[in-house]
């Protein structure tokens, strides 16, 4: 599909996109970010290939989507405010974001967009999930759907599990639990999506103790990662991804033991899901 002379080629029949006939390195005119914006509402996450960009570059391009979230437990790469760098070592046997979640959840503002850039990347694996939490609300029964609508999740970091290295523990601790709809309305399409993380993220419903809350939330999150509602993205040293957090959840790959990754990622904030 062309569009203002961006090809646009979907990626599975549930969701993604990659676009091709974009420079990053180069600002967007009016005409052609509309584009990739109208791809990233209809998608949910967009790939771009061969991107050549440095962090300012890259964080041009995030202000486009809206105001650079500064993340409280992770630090920038310097001089270059909101760019973190999350690298996987040879030697380590964990991930960062090992699950199936979508970003700063456990904020009352959850993030809004997230676009990571690949440096560094293995010969083989590493890939990265998504699922289209459209497709897991639609596909619901119609009581499902309207108990669903009645349900708050409550969201935190899970303090008593081993924190990435990446993370102060001291400004970790300082997190605080927060509400979100299950059933969240995007605000720029008004779409329905269910709303919900692996079980370190969302710990239980508003109301309800984690073991009432478990089997359902359990239920549902395995709905909305069934292999028809994901796609799956093999990257390349100067692929980017974008994604949109209100409606996709992520999951990356840890099958690469013995080789190093390196991503550039910024956040975009969002706004409160009431």
């Amino acid at each position: 599909m062309q569009r203002h002379g961006i090809e646009v080629i979907p990626l599975t029949g549930a969701m993604g996109a990659e676009i091709h006939g974009i420079d990053l390195a180069q600002e967007l005119d009016a005409a052609a970010f509309g584009a990739v914006h109208q791809a990233l509402l209809e998608y949910g996450v967009i790939f771009f290939r061969d991107q050549d960009i440095t962090p300012a570059q890259q964080t041009a391009f995030a202000r486009r989507w809206g105001k650079i979230h500064l993340h409280p437990h992770m630090s920038c790469i310097p001089d270059h405010p909101g760019v973190i760098a999350i690298v996987k070592k040879e030697d380590d046997t964990t991930v960062f974001g090992e699950n199936w979640h979508t970003d700063q959840m456990f904020t009352r503002t959850p993030a809004r967009v997230t676009l990571l850039y690949a440096k560094q990347v293995p010969p083989a694996g590493g890939d990265t999930l998504f699922a289209n939490l459209y497709a897991a609300y639609d596909t619901l029964s119609e009581g499902m759907k309207a108990f669903a609508a009645t349900l708050r999740t409550v969201s935190a970091y899970d303090t008593d599990k081993t924190r990435p290295a990446a993370m102060t523990p001291t400004r970790l601790d300082e997190v605080v639990s927060a509400e979100h709809p299950l059933v969240r309305i995007h605000p720029e399409t008004g779409r329905k999506a269910l709303y919900l993380c692996h079980s370190g993220i969302t710990r239980h419903i508003a109301g309800m103790t984690e073991e009432e809350s478990r089997p359902i939330l359990t239920y549902l999150l395995a709905h909305a990662t069934k292999p028809e509602f994901t796609c799956r993205f093999r990257w390349q040293v100067g692929s980017m991804a974008v994604w949109d957090n209100r409606r996709a959840l992520h999951y990356p790959v840890n099958d690469y033991y013995g080789y190093r990754r390196v991503m550039h990622r910024i956040t975009i904030q969002g706004d409160p899901t009431e």
